[in-house]
């Protein structure tokens, strides 16, 4: 068998020889290139496989049957607007409104989904492997790069009663007010006055400035029903009398992305239903 150093002598050798040897010499660099090659192809087809069959009688295991309806066309069409340019709290929330509903997302998103979910952990991988179904999910184990993101997205089991879920605290408005994202930890339905209070954390009222994603993920968080209240919140704050004209601006911009995030959130809500009613989109004031 060839050796690495052989073969890197041998290759020297046949392109040292192309300045002294004629061409229609019975070694000529061509032949002898031709021949190493020959031989290490031979090699390598002698050498033992990388990956060792463990059981090499056992059939191959063939994928999983899908489980679950299709997403609906509509919901399809919505992931591909979204894959373009992905956000992981909007697509997350498309992948966990498809498994609620009994659907899978379709194989021709699995490559584009496993990879940007295996890229960033702000993808929820549970919703994933819920929306991708058995087969999807299967997809994920083919590749060893997506070890991790398969594990992850593995459906999680069941317990045989009822979870023993503790109640959740007792949050209040001036808790909200002191820290927003205390309300995003929160499990729903919310309260009118925690909304309120989060309406007046992006209108500037609370006691520490939101992050910079707040606004983005409380439109997520935000029940569909409550889509309407956003711009009757928008023009309260955007156009109260006493705010500086760069106060405006930094609440406006505030309230568009929380307008932009509910509407993708009610529009995927949407997508899965079979109603042909259209949502009114809310309009923040210009300043």
């Amino acid at each position: 068998m060839t050796t690495p150093a052989q073969w890197a002598e041998l290759v020297t050798t046949a392109l040292l020889g192309t300045d002294r040897r004629p061409l229609e010499a019975a070694d000529a660099p061509g032949q002898v290139l031709r021949q190493a090659a020959r031989h290490r192809v031979l090699d390598r087809l002698a050498a033992p496989s990388m990956i060792e069959d463990p059981d090499p009688a056992a059939p191959p295991v063939g994928a999983p049957i899908q489980a679950g309806r299709p997403a609906p066309e509509p919901a399809d069409r919505l992931l591909d607007q979204l894959l373009r340019t992905p956000d992981p709290a909007l697509v997350s929330c498309w992948l966990s409104v498809c498994a609620d509903r009994g659907c899978v997302v379709s194989a021709l998103h699995w490559t584009a989904l496993a990879r940007l979910a295996a890229r960033s952990t702000g993808y929820d991988r549970s919703a994933l492997g819920a929306a991708l179904g058995p087969r999807g999910r299967w997809f994920l184990q083919q590749n060893p790069e997506w070890r991790r993101l398969a594990a992850d997205a593995q459906a999680p089991v069941a317990p045989p009663g009822p979870p023993d879920r503790p109640s959740a605290p007792v949050l209040t408005a001036d808790d909200v007010l002191a820290d927003p994202e205390r309300l995003l930890a929160h499990p729903q339905p919310w309260g009118p006055d925690l909304v309120s209070a989060a309406y007046a954390v992006l209108g500037g009222e609370g006691l520490v400035p939101p992050s910079r994603t707040f606004a983005s993920r409380l439109g997520i968080a935000l029940p569909t029903e409550l889509y309407p209240s956003i711009a009757r919140a928008g023009e309260f704050y955007v156009l109260a009398p006493d705010a500086s004209p760069a106060r405006r601006r930094t609440i406006r911009d505030r309230f568009v992305t929380l307008e932009l995030a509910a509407y993708a959130r009610a529009a995927i809500h949407h997508a899965f239903t079979d109603s042909s009613t259209s949502i009114t989109r809310a309009e923040i004031p210009h300043v």
